[in-house]
């Protein structure tokens, strides 16, 4: 990672909140960086109304490039804290937005893509059928989503990432997301955290002073806390094995493992209780391809973070039988 990163703006002053951002990175990587905005022909849906013409198609175009102009002039004039000239570009793409940016992000390998999680509106999110749920579904390059601001972004602000939280589940599916995030990790020498949620059996109403549960036996309550000690111990293992892997140099690289019905609310509560800076999680893991974003743990942990989240879709030639 680092050789280009790509900054989609739709022209609102949220979906700059990815800049800084991606400015901090593209002086730590040394990596080129390049914005792009998509112009979407208005003739593919009013093409039939007496009211427009290809006047007006081309002054959309213009106004796209314009844009575009003004916001590189803006990087360039950042001074000593900006980026070279000849590393920075921009690009007026035609179509689709969510397929021109992946498109155009692919031809010219890009290695990272940085955007707000929502743009154009009084901070709405438009999250089913958005451009950053599109993408998702469709890239296979790393995203990182910015949560944007009600104030202008300040191409100055230097962004850093002290703690790095990387959820896992045990799958070599959601293990992807190591290389991009350790990538992150190593080039803001951040602490990373690798997660592991796993699910209790044991009931919520179990008494551990009278080692009762209503209406279940003492035989089956033992049973359940057995498994309950065997996941456990087994995450653990799991997560200390691939830390030893991982750790080189100077960077920390700690586990930590909880129990939770529902892994997004875990790592939402994780990555806040304990400060982290940025999340990186993978789109699937167990359950194969067939899973995708909607109702998804990614999905939900980008939905609810208040902090930057790497997401990677993993790559696969198999689907889980679990599917």
């Amino acid at each position: 990672m680092g050789r280009s990163i790509l900054v989609p703006l739709d022209g609102s002053a949220a979906a700059e909140h990815a800049l800084p951002t991606a400015l901090s990175l593209a002086r730590r990587f040394g990596a080129a960086l390049q914005i792009v905005h998509v112009h979407v022909p208005v003739w593919g849906s009013y093409a039939e109304g007496e009211w427009y013409d290809a006047i007006t198609d081309r002054e959309l175009r213009e106004n796209g490039q314009a844009y575009l102009d003004t916001v590189l002039q803006r990087l360039a004039s950042v001074g000593e804290n900006s980026l070279s000239e000849n590393s920075l570009s921009s690009v007026l793409l035609e179509g689709s937005v969510a397929g021109a940016i992946n498109r155009h992000a692919v031809a010219t390998e890009v290695d990272l893509i940085v955007m707000t999680t929502h743009g154009r509106g009084p901070m709405a999110r438009f999250w089913l059928g958005s451009v950053a749920d599109s993408l998702m579904r469709q890239t296979s390059i790393p995203v990182l989503f910015v949560q944007p601001q009600e104030t202008e972004a300040q191409l100055t602000q230097e962004s850093v990432f002290d703690r790095v939280l990387i959820p896992l589940d045990g799958s070599e599916l959601a293990e992807q997301i190591l290389k991009p995030g350790m990538d992150l990790a190593t080039a803001m020498q951040a602490e990373v955290t690798l997660l592991r949620v796993v699910q209790q059996f044991t009931p919520a109403s179990y008494d551990p002073e009278s080692n009762r549960i209503s209406g279940l036996r003492s035989t089956s309550l033992k049973q359940l806390q057995d498994i309950d000690r065997e996941e456990w111990s087994r995450a653990e293992e799991y997560l200390d094995q691939l830390a030893a892997r991982l750790r080189s140099g100077a960077l920390s690289v700690q586990t930590r493992v909880v129990s939770h019905i529902r892994p997004a609310t875990a790592i939402l509560d994780d990555a806040s209780s304990n400060g982290a800076d940025l999340v990186a999680v993978a789109t699937q893991g167990r359950g194969g391809l067939k899973r995708w974003l909607v109702g998804s743990v990614a999905d939900k942990v980008v939905r609810g973070a208040t902090m930057p989240v790497l997401v990677y879709r993993p790559t696969a030639e198999f689907v889980s039988a679990e599917d």
